[in-house]
């Protein structure tokens, strides 16, 4: 079985943020196929179980901080025995242009915590990830406070638009393999 992992934070203060990206694409992946997220009993984490191409997906998000997503997420990939090109992470990404989304495997973590925690908890860096642009912070702004700044309001359009491209993205990954995808989401 696939595992899609958005990360995020939780909570009502973090939900909007730039750093929650990846959990905004995974709630409205999860609500496009009319599912909702429960509590998996083993790992802690919100689950739902989707069928993209025919086959049974799941996507989860971690209840704990970015910081210590592995804890959750690590058991969770352990119990169904993910293997790296089947865990796929969706995550905020400064080094990319507000808006774009690129596809890769592996790679270093780029100081992404959520990203460093995984990698811990699964033993490896080489797991696929949909990255979501949300650019660099203007002049001297700490990457930090501009991470958990919410996206302006003036932004709602693209942010909407980043949404759903990162939705089709994670589909297309999962449909055509990582290669394929890359050609189109590349393109766009």
């Amino acid at each position: 079985m696939k595992l899609i992992v958005g990360l995020g934070n939780p909570g009502p203060a973090y939900e909007k943020t730039r750093h929650n990206v990846g959990a905004m694409v995974a709630d409205s992946l999860v609500s496009s196929y009319g599912e909702s997220f429960s509590v998996h009993k083993r790992s802690g984490a919100l689950t739902a179980t989707v069928r993209i191409g025919g086959e049974p997906v799941m996507v989860a998000k971690a209840r704990t901080y970015m910081n210590v997503t592995g804890r959750q997420i690590g058991p969770l990939a352990a119990y169904y025995s993910v293997s790296p090109d089947e865990l796929i992470v969706l995550h905020d990404e400064l080094d990319i242009d507000f808006g774009a989304v690129r596809l890769k495997q592996g790679g270093g973590e780029g100081g992404h915590n959520g990203l460093r925690s995984i990698s811990q908890t699964v033993g490896t860096r080489d797991y696929l990830r949909v990255r979501l642009g949300i650019g660099r912070p203007p002049g001297r702004q700490d990457p930090a406070d501009f991470v958990l700044k919410p996206f302006p309001s003036a932004a709602k359009a693209e942010v909407e638009l980043l949404v759903a491209n990162g939705v089709d993205a994670a589909e297309l990954l999962v449909k055509q393999g990582l290669e394929a995808a890359q050609n189109v989401v590349h393109a766009w």
